[in-house]
């Protein structure tokens, strides 16, 4: 009689066992992956709302930049621009000597520098031709250490009168020193000058 009692005696604990293990296997391989891709979804939502944070302060100082801009342009605070005795062609010359001057100072080599205004003004539109300070761009490709497009871009940013960084593209070359990072950079910078209006 025993023999017949224990088995029917053992049945609710091998279900119990059955039923743990099934709940187990659940989380293992349900729950525990559905939380993780929660986590993860949740940490791509939370760094998308910082990318629009980013995007709408950018949008909110627009109009603070163009402002500052307009001022600037209607008060002819002149010395932040190229004067109006120089030529379109001295001018970008000038930018092309400032970046030259940067690049041979930093021991860099310079592959090519070209003025691009007058692709600039052919694409202009009427309003820009007829107003009272003409742009001049420059793209220039130069190679070097990474410490020479730092120098590049912040003698630009501190240059008076006043250049742009239109475009940068850097390509990372391979050194003898895995210490010393060399790049080849192709920069496009530009300036205003207060030419003669063509209305």
């Amino acid at each position: 009689m025993s023999e017949l009692v224990l088995p029917a005696r053992s049945q609710p604990l091998i279900a119990w066992l059955l039923l743990l293990l099934v709940l187990l296997a659940v989380s293992f391989f349900g729950v525990i992956p559905a939380w993780l891709k929660s986590q993860e979804l949740s940490e791509q939502i939370e760094s998308g709302y910082k990318r629009l944070e980013k995007m709408r302060q950018v949008a909110l100082a627009a109009p603070e930049l163009n402002a500052e801009y307009e001022r600037i342009s209607q008060q002819g605070i002149d010395k932040l621009f190229y004067p109006q005795g120089m030529t379109a062609a001295q001018v970008g010359k000038e930018l092309q000597n400032q970046v030259a001057a940067v690049v041979t100072r930093q021991s860099g080599t310079l592959f090519s520098s070209e003025v691009v205004d007058e692709i600039q003004q052919s694409a202009a539109t009427e309003d820009q031709q007829t107003s009272e300070y003409q742009r001049v761009t420059v793209q220039v490709v130069f190679q070097g250490k990474t410490e020479l497009l730092r120098e590049v871009l912040h003698a630009a940013y501190a240059s008076r009168p006043l250049i742009f960084v239109d475009g940068v593209e850097v390509k990372p070359l391979e050194a003898t020193d895995p210490k010393e990072q060399v790049v080849r950079v192709t920069v496009k910078i530009s300036t205003y000058w207060r030419g003669s209006s063509k209305a």
